[in-house]
């Protein structure tokens, strides 16, 4: 019998399809167009389980790995929530159990409140004010004595938070530019701003006046009265508030702080709480990224969009750092309560830090939709030169394609 030669298959005509971008490359649009191409072939639709292919976890995984939009994504799983919240109260235990007020006092007459062991230490490390650094180191701020009258609140122990070189912050500026100028300037205790030039030895050189800026603020850390927390000199110029029991204003609680050991020193023991959270969340990323190859790979593909080099930088972290910190801002509020509405409980540096990692967040949150999708083609085009998973057909676990 004769045998027939094959007939050749006719070539199937397909439609054509646009080219998917780098937006459509999610797990829907690669089964669209599977389904079209088995609807071409005369294949039924109804014996096909196209999504049986893949687990639902292995889906959101390529929807992961491959994806646009005009924003950074800062969505935290649940073991995200988990460690901000546990950041969040370790700085609020710390806060509670090693902060807590600068010293011993009896607040109100009535409420004996235990002060700070660490800034009791560091109190206790002290300098006389007539210090070797501070003869060798004079500055034209400095003159109390000659410019008290014509100041109002400045004195021998309250004079550091009213001038403003003594600020460790502020000071760096203006208290080198009074010292190139042999002048001063402080903010009174009614909250006028007054600059006096001619109270001391001027330094031209912006260079040998930052170092002797520096020698002075050095000089003065860790004499009887220290010097006031970075920023603090500032909420003189706020006369306004009515708070506590004689209804002062700001300007004048930050001085009754400072006067009742709220100093620079005590600032370094409120930043242990930050220190703590920081240390908790850090922590959690690194070992979450060693143990979890997946994370691992998320976050990178993160950071490639944001363009985030260190750990501070990256959308994921700063939305925990948010969290974490905002939790232990509000163990502060009631740490407060706790002690009575004492100031001297309010954590300044925490405060600090919640506000700015509230600021780090919207900086993350108002990226130039541009530069958000610049930052998603280099992540995409990463995962693309990555490749796929390998899989083996073969293998007797690889899903059926057709239902049974």
């Amino acid at each position: 019998m004769p045998v027939r030669p094959p007939v050749p298959e006719e070539p199937i005509e397909r439609a054509e399809s646009p080219k998917p971008t780098a937006l459509d490359l999610d797990w829907e649009h690669i089964r669209r167009e599977t389904e079209t191409r088995l609807v071409e072939r005369g294949v039924d639709l109804g014996q096909v389980s196209l999504d049986a292919l893949l687990d639902p976890d292995q889906i959101t995984r390529i929807e992961r790995r491959f994806r646009g939009g005009f924003s950074l994504d800062t969505h935290l799983d649940g073991y995200d929530i988990a460690a901000a919240a546990v950041a969040g109260l370790v700085a609020g235990l710390v806060d509670f159990l090693i902060v807590r007020i600068p010293k011993d006092i009896v607040y109100l007459g009535e409420y004996v409140q235990k002060g700070s062991p660490l800034t009791r230490w560091l109190h206790s490390l002290q300098v006389p004010s007539d210090n070797w650094l501070a003869r060798w180191f004079k500055v034209s701020y400095d003159k109390v004595a000659q410019v008290s009258g014509e100041i109002s609140g400045m004195g021998g122990r309250s004079h550091r938070p009213h001038t403003l070189g003594h600020d460790p912050l502020v000071g760096l500026i203006v208290g080198t530019i009074d010292i190139m100028r042999g002048g001063l300037t402080a903010i009174s205790r009614d909250g006028e701003i007054v600059i006096l030039s001619g109270t001391g030895a001027a330094h031209y050189n912006p260079f040998t006046a930052f170092v002797w800026q520096m020698m002075h603020l050095l000089s003065d850390g860790f004499t009887k009265m220290g010097l006031p927390p970075p920023g603090w000199s500032l909420l003189q110029l706020f006369q306004v508030g009515s708070f506590g029991e004689k209804q002062r204003t700001v300007a004048e609680l930050a001085r009754y702080m400072y006067l009742n050991g709220y100093d620079s020193r005590h600032f370094l023991t409120m930043s242990t709480s930050v220190a703590a959270a920081e240390v908790v969340l850090r922590g959690y990323f690194w070992l979450r990224r060693k143990l979890d190859e997946e994370y691992d790979q998320d976050m990178a593909l993160a950071a490639e969009v944001a363009g985030a080099e260190k750990t501070g930088e990256h959308p994921r972290y700063r939305a925990m750092a948010l969290a974490a910190h905002a939790t232990a801002a509000a163990i502060n509020v009631g740490k407060v309560a706790v002690y009575q509405g004492n100031p001297l409980a309010i954590n300044y540096a925490q405060w600090l830090r919640f506000f700015d990692a509230v600021f780090k967040w919207v900086q993350v949150k108002l990226r130039s939709p541009s530069d958000v999708l610049r930052g998603h083609a280099r992540a995409n085009l990463m995962a693309l030169e990555q490749g796929w998973e390998s899989i083996d057909a073969m293998d007797s676990a690889f899903p059926s394609l057709v239902w049974s």
